[in-house]
């Protein structure tokens, strides 16, 4: 190994300190003339030993650094270590490896539509959507919802009260109170070709409460209660449309509500009875995370014992939001307006309604297979129900079918 610039250093210094010694030990020619005096020649001598002091102590100083670097060095080449360190450019990493991209579903993909795997399919925001009738299950899957409802209605209107022979003797008010408690059970399977069965059993329970006031005491209280089988409704639904640009999904479904429930039990009616064909048609269109819906449905009443009730259209509109991939909210008004009844052929006068209503909703999976979901209506006319609220566990099957 050559040896780290010691030599030429060396040299540089000896020769320095040479020059500082002549440069300083001389006696100009003109000082030689004149004979300096002792004093002057021993302060020249003091400021040349005090200069060849200071570079002693450099040179010493240096040789010891180069000693260190020597040894030093000769150790990095025992070990084999490169000299000098040669940058080069980092190779640059090499791509990781990409996923496999998850499986999804046949149905295409249109603008603003997310894709649906399986995966997605368990979102709450899927399961809400098969819930409320805007999407249909896979062929073969099956899916049963129990659920429980409680619903508040008050109205009020004007009683008189007669005396003997018949006379009105006064004027006042009467407060109808009932409570309607319905346990239901729901079952939707799903069929080939975009189709889907579904079916609906409820039980009715009512209890109700009448009060006659005159002025602002009450005169009067009656209460009565009652419960029976409601009817069981038998429904199909299929897609009509798939979204596909400004196109949205198009759903239609007829469903036939049989008069299978009782009308009436201990002095209550109970809302059953009556055969009914409905059908509905549910526009669906995607701009992840959010979902809007609108439907339309026309219902026809058949007569029963003189009675038939009068015709119903409806209309609602909403949205549902994905809050998580397990969550979502939802609002959705709707309203209905119905015809008169008919009693014996005769139309009964002030028998039309016109009711509407705005449900709230919200949503959790609480397992990949189950969903808990909440909704709240809010009565906005007369002739709704003044507030609700409706409880309902989804549970889902695959099955060997289809």
């Amino acid at each position: 190994m050559r040896e780290p610039w010691p030599s030429c250093i060396r040299g540089l210094l000896v020769t320095s300190a040479v020059l500082l010694v002549c440069g300083v030990g001389p006696v100009p020619a003109a000082a030689q003339e004149a004979a300096p005096s002792a004093a002057e020649l021993q302060r020249q001598l003091r400021q040349r030993d005090q200069a060849i002091a200071v570079l002693r102590r450099r040179l010493d100083a240096l040789e010891k650094r180069l000693a260190e670097t020597e040894k030093l060095a000769k150790g990095a080449v025992q070990m084999g270590e490169p000299g000098p360190p040669v940058v080069t450019p980092a190779p640059s990493p090499a791509p990781a490896p990409r996923p496999p991209a998850p499986a999804v579903a046949e149905r295409p993909a249109a603008p603003g539509q997310f894709e649906v795997d399986p995966l997605a399919a368990e979102r709450a925001l899927e399961r809400v959507l098969v819930a409320t009738g805007a999407l249909l299950l896979e062929p073969g899957q099956l899916e049963v919802e129990p659920s429980l409802r409680w619903q508040r209605s008050e109205s009020d209107g004007p009683i008189f009260f007669l005396g003997p022979g018949g006379v009105v003797t006064g004027v006042g008010a009467q407060r109808v109170r009932r409570d309607l408690f319905q346990a239901g059970l729901g079952l939707r399977l799903g069929l080939p070709f975009d189709s889907q069965v579904e079916l609906s059993l409820p039980y009715n329970y009512v209890d109700q409460d009448v009060v006659s006031e005159q002025g602002l005491t009450p005169v009067g209280k009656r209460s009565a209660s009652g419960n029976a089988l409601g009817d069981i409704s038998i429904g199909v639904a299929k897609t009509l449309l798939r979204e596909e640009g400004w196109i949205p999904d198009l759903i239609g479904r007829l469903t036939w509500d049989t008069s299978s429930g009782e009308r009436a039990d201990g002095g209550v009616g109970l809302p059953a009875g009556f055969d009914d064909l409905q059908a509905e048609l549910v526009a669906l269109k995607r701009s992840d995370p959010l979902v809007f819906v609108v439907g339309g449905s026309y219902q026809y009443s058949f007569e029963k014992s003189d009675v038939k009730p009068g015709q119903q259209v409806g209309l609602s509109f909403g949205t549902i939001l994905a809050t998580s991939p397990s969550t979502s909210l939802r609002a959705i008004f709707e309203t209905t307006w119905g015809g008169e009844t008919e009693i014996g052929g005769d139309k009964l006068d002030g028998s039309d309604f016109v009711s509407a209503s705005l449900n709230l909703g919200a949503s959790i999976v609480l397992a990949p297979r189950l969903l808990f979901d909440v909704k709240g209506t809010i009565g906005l006319t007369d002739d709704a129900p003044d507030f609700g609220i409706t409880v309902s566990l989804p549970i889902r099957f695959d099955t060997p079918l289809f």
